[in-house]
């Protein structure tokens, strides 16, 4: 029994169940993701060359483990953003 359980594939119904649903994401598999992201957008640049109004860029396949939302927000403006980072260029006495 125990050689049956530790030779199981992690996309197993026993696998999934100890790693979660993301167990089946194996190496090939984010490969054929990573793939995938880079035809796209390869498809999408050529297809907006010289558009005036580009089409929007296309989404990456959702990773397990990976956020698609925005880590922190801002009320300041470009320009304010801009003045605060000048402080830590190098150079600028900001040390």
């Amino acid at each position: 029994m125990r050689a049956l359980v530790v030779n199981l594939p992690a996309e197993s119904a026993l696998g999934r169940e100890m790693a979660g649903e993301d167990s089946g994401w194996t190496l090939e598999t984010q490969l054929l993701a990573a793939l995938h992201d880079r035809l796209a957008e390869a498809n999408w640049q050529r297809g907006n060359a010289g558009a005036k109004s580009p089409s929007r860029r296309p989404l990456p396949i959702p990773r397990p483990g990976m956020r698609s939302d925005r880590i922190g927000r801002t009320t300041r403006s470009p320009q304010e953003v801009a003045a605060y980072l000048v402080q830590f260029q190098p150079g600028t006495g900001g040390d």
